[in-house]
């Protein structure tokens, strides 16, 4: 489905002191590039989340894909794919991290993960590309496609009803190809950093929110 497929930085608190003993949490600083590899969940992390045990991890992608050429709808395309070059090429985002999962390690995979990660200049900045996600993702919430691959027949994508709940959007997808896999979609904001994440499989519900929240404890809060 999906082309690809530091620990946590230290934060130092400074109290501020008052009469009244209160305490301020200072702004922590944005995650720099070197930190987002550092972000991504590890293959025995994911096996845990899906109820795999030998996903293969394939190689860390640090550019974005373009799939405008199978699916020109751009409200769907962000959803179907992730670390797409047309969704977030203008966006003014400044590093990605963006890694596939697969067990067996094929084609015709049971289980698959796709988790990235993609750094902004700014909280404000990552925030602004969630709002944008936000409007895109409900113009093609309970939404239906086809999809033809090159040497594969058509494939039919229904897209599920959109969930928001202002730091997260999650949305259910599934195919009819390759035994009807069905997936979760999650995209987060935290800090500077967008978080992305596809989990497909057999019995999915939750788990791309899952990996949401793992990697979202590893940026500082």
């Amino acid at each position: 489905m999906y082309r690809h497929a530091a620990a946590a930085l230290a934060v130092g608190i400074t109290l501020a002191g008052c009469a009244g003993g209160s305490t301020q949490r200072p702004t922590p600083p944005p995650v720099p590039t070197p930190a987002l590899n550092g972000l991504l969940l590890s293959a025995g992390e994911i096996n845990a989340v899906m109820g795999t045990t030998n996903i293969t991890p394939h190689p860390t992608f640090t550019q974005m894909a373009d799939h405008r050429n199978l699916l020109p709808n751009l409200n769907c395309l962000g959803i179907w794919q992730i670390g797409e070059a047309a969704i977030y090429g203008s966006s003014g985002y400044v590093a990605v991290r963006d890694q596939v999962l697969r067990e067996p390690d094929a084609d015709d995979w049971n289980s698959l993960v796709e988790q990235a990660v993609v750094s902004y200049p700014s909280a404000d900045a990552a925030k602004k590309f969630y709002a944008e996600s936000t409007d895109r993702w409900s113009k093609c919430s309970n939404h239906h496609v086809s999809i033809a691959y090159t040497g594969y027949p058509q494939t039919a994508w229904g897209f599920g009803p959109l969930t928001d709940t202002d730091t997260e959007l999650t949305m259910p997808l599934s195919r009819s190809r390759n035994g009807g896999r069905a997936c979760q979609r999650a995209l987060a904001v935290d800090n500077n950093v967008i978080i992305d994440v596809a989990a497909c499989g057999q019995a999915i519900n939750n788990q791309a929110s899952t990996i949401v929240a793992k990697i979202r404890s590893r940026i500082p809060a």
